[in-house]
C-alpha cells in the first residue's frame, strides 16, 4: 500500500511542469564581450610577436649574408693582392675561405718534421693575435714552405708559398763559407750539425767531418749560451775570449733559436776593437792624469752645456766639492753658484753677461779670451775654445801674481827710463837676443829716431838700418854689432872716437850687464872737438 502511494506521488510530480529561475540577458552579453576582447588581444599579441620574429629572422639572414659577402670579399682581396696562397680563418664562416693551393700547402707542412712549430705558431696567432713567419720542411725534407700568419680586418690570414727545394740552402752555406765571421748550428742535444769555414779555422778542425766527430766548440761557455737560447730566449749575446792558434782572441757571440729547435751561433772576432777601446781608455786616463798635474784649471762642457770632465785645479780654483761636480752641473749653474759666493766680476747686468758667457756653445763660435778681476785683488785669465767633439773647453789661469810682477817691472822700467833721461849721453840697452829693451831720449835725438819706432823693441839690425838710412853709412854700427856678439864688449872701447857720416864726432863705449844685456853709450863730442880746435888755433897765433 505504501509502495502504491509513493508511486502515485512520483507520478504527480512528473506531471507538474519544470520551472527555472530567471536569467539576466545583460550579464550574458557582457561575458561574451569580455571573452571576445581577451581572445582578440591574445591574437593581436601573437600576431605582433610573430611579426617581430620575422623581422629578426630577416635581419639575421641579412647579417649572415653580409658577413659571408665580406668574408668572400676579404678572401678575394687577399687572393688578388698577394702572390701567396691564402687561408682565412674566421668564426663568421663555417668553412674558412682559401685558395686552392693554401690547404694543400698547410697539409704538406703539417705532415712534415716542423708540424709542431707550425701548429704552435698558428695557435698563438689564434689566441693572442701574434704574427709569425717561418719556413717548414715537407715530409720528405726535399721542399721548403714559407708560412706566415697575420691578423687582418678581424680575420686570421695564413699565407703560404713554396720556397723551393731544401737543397737550395747549400748555396747559402757556400756563401757563409766566405764570410769572415764564424757561423755554426747545433741541435737540441748540443751536437754540432754544421759550421762554415771560419768556424773550422777557429776551432782548428781539419775537416767538417772531424768537427762533427769531436763536436768542436769555440769556447767552453758556448754550451751554456746555446742552452739559454734553446730554453726560450729569443737571442743570447755575450762577449767571450778564446785561444785561437796560441793567441787569446776576443769574440762577440750571438745565439738564435731556429724553428726546428736547433740553435745557430755567430762569433765575430772583435780583438782589434777591444784593443783599440782599451788603448783609448788608457789614453783618456793618461790625459786625465796629465791634466791633473797641470796647474792650469781646465773644464770640458758637452753640447748640452753640462760639465763632462775637469782636472783637480778647476775644483781647487773655485773651491768646489767633488760630489757636486759629479752631478755634472751646467755652465749656467756653475756661474750662478759662483755669483752667490761673490767669485765673479761685478756686473751691472748679470743676465746679459751670463748670456754672453754661454754664447760660445753656438755653432761656429770663435775662441775668445778675457780677464776676470775679482773682489779681493785676484785676477784670472779665462780662455774658451771649441771642443773637437762638441761643446767647449774652458781654461782658467790665476794671473794675479804675474800682473803684480808686471806692474812692478813696468814701474821699475819707468824709473830707470826717467833716470836715463837725465843723462845727456845717448844710452841704448840691447838684450841677449839683440833687441832694444831700453833707451833714453838723448839716444833717440842723437840718431833721429821717434818714440814709436823704438817702443816696439826693434832688433839691432833694424835700428842700424834706420840710422844708416837717415844719416848715411859709417862704421859706428859695425862696432856696435861686434860688441854685441863679443864675449868682451869692453874691447870696443879702444876705438875711442868715430866720425859719423854727417861729420859729427861720436864717442862709443860698451859694457856687458849681469843679465847678459849689452849697454852702449854714445857721446856727441862735436862741439868739444870744435872748441878744442879753436883753442889750439888761438894758442898757435899767440
Amino acid at each position: 500500500m505504501h509502495a502504491l502511494q509513493q508511486a502515485s506521488h512520483t507520478a504527480q510530480l512528473a506531471s507538474v511542469p519544470l520551472i527555472h529561475p530567471a536569467v539576466d540577458g545583460a550579464s550574458v552579453i557582457f561575458a561574451i564581450a569580455v571573452s571576445a576582447t581577451i581572445a582578440g588581444l591574445f591574437l593581436s599579441l601573437l600576431t605582433l610577436w610573430l611579426f617581430w620574429r620575422l623581422i629578426a629572422a630577416r635581419r639575421s639572414s641579412r647579417l649572415e649574408l653580409e658577413n659571408a659577402n665580406g668574408a668572400i670579399a676579404l678572401r678575394d682581396a687577399l687572393l688578388a693582392t698577394s702572390g701567396e696562397a691564402v687561408a682565412v680563418l674566421s668564426s663568421l664562416t663555417r668553412q674558412p675561405p682559401s685558395s686552392d693551393e693554401a690547404g694543400a700547402l698547410l697539409k704538406t707542412a703539417m705532415a712534415g718534421p716542423d708540424a709542431r712549430n707550425v701548429a704552435a705558431a698558428i695557435g698563438e696567432l689564434l689566441q693572442s693575435r701574434k704574427s709569425f713567419a717561418l719556413a717548414a720542411r715537407a715530409e720528405a725534407g726535399a721542399e721548403l714552405i714559407a708560412i706566415r700568419g697575420e691578423f687582418v680586418l678581424g680575420c686570421t690570414a695564413i699565407f703560404a708559398k713554396r720556397q723551393g727545394p731544401a737543397a737550395a740552402d747549400l748555396d747559402y752555406r757556400a756563401l757563409l763559407d766566405i764570410v769572415p765571421a764564424s757561423v755554426w748550428v747545433r741541435g737540441p742535444d748540443q751536437a754540432l750539425r754544421w759550421g762554415n769555414q771560419a768556424f773550422l779555422d777557429v776551432t782548428d778542425a781539419e775537416s767538417f767531418q772531424n768537427a762533427l766527430v769531436s763536436n768542436a766548440s769555440l769556447q767552453r761557455s758556448e754550451a751554456d749560451l746555446a742552452a739559454a737560447a734553446l730554453e726560450g730566449a729569443v737571442c743570447v749575446e755575450a762577449m767571450r775570449y778564446a785561444l785561437v792558434r796560441g793567441e787569446r782572441r776576443a769574440f762577440s757571440l750571438k745565439f738564435v733559436r731556429l724553428c726546428d729547435s736547433s740553435v745557430a751561433g755567430v762569433a765575430i772576432d772583435v780583438t782589434e776593437r777591444v784593443r783599440a777601446e782599451g788603448q783609448l781608455r788608457l789614453n783618456v786616463e793618461a790625459a786625465a792624469d796629465m791634466l791633473d798635474g797641470i796647474p792650469l784649471a781646465i773644464a770640458v762642457f758637452d753640447k748640452e752645456q753640462r760639465l763632462d770632465s775637469y782636472n783637480g785645479a778647476y775644483a781647487a780654483i773655485w773651491d768646489f766639492a767633488e760630489g757636486w761636480l759629479a752631478t755634472r752641473p751646467t755652465l749656467g749653474e756653475i756661474l750662478d753658484k759662483l755669483r752667490g759666493t761673490r767669485k765673479l766680476p761685478e756686473q751691472h747686468d748679470y743676465a746679459a753677461w751670463k748670456i754672453a758667457q754661454l754664447r760660445p756653445f753656438e755653432e761656429c763660435a770663435p775662441q775668445h779670451e778675457e780677464f776676470w778681476h775679482l773682489v779681493g785683488g785676484r785676477s784670472l785669465r779665462v780662455a774658451v775654445r771649441p771642443h773637437l767633439l762638441g761643446g767647449i773647453t774652458v781654461m782658467i789661469e790665476d794671473v794675479s801674481e804675474r800682473l803684480r810682477l808686471e806692474a812692478s817691472f813696468n814701474l821699475l822700467l819707468q824709473v830707470h827710463r826717467a833716470t836715463l833721461d837725465t843723462v845727456e849721453d845717448g844710452i841704448a840697452i840691447f838684450g841677449p837676443d839683440g833687441r832694444l829693451v831700453l833707451f833714453n831720449a838723448s839716444f833717440a835725438r842723437l840718431w833721429h829716431f821717434t818714440e814709436e819706432e823704438l817702443r816696439a823693441q826693434p832688433h839691432f839690425t833694424k835700428v842700424a838700418n834706420l840710422a844708416e838710412g837717415r844719416l848715411g853709412h859709417d862704421g859706428i854700427w859695425g862696432i856696435v854689432s861686434a860688441g854685441l856678439v863679443s864675449a868682451e864688449p869692453e874691447r870696443c872701447n879702444d876705438w875711442g872716437k868715430s866720425v859719423r857720416a854727417d861729420g859729427r864726432v861720436i864717442s862709443l863705449s860698451m859694457s856687458r850687464l849681469p843679465n847678459g844685456a849689452t849697454i852702449a853709450t854714445f857721446c856727441d863730442l862735436t862741439d868739444l872737438e870744435r872748441f878744442s880746435a879753436e883753442m889750439a888755433k888761438a894758442h898757435a897765433v899767440a
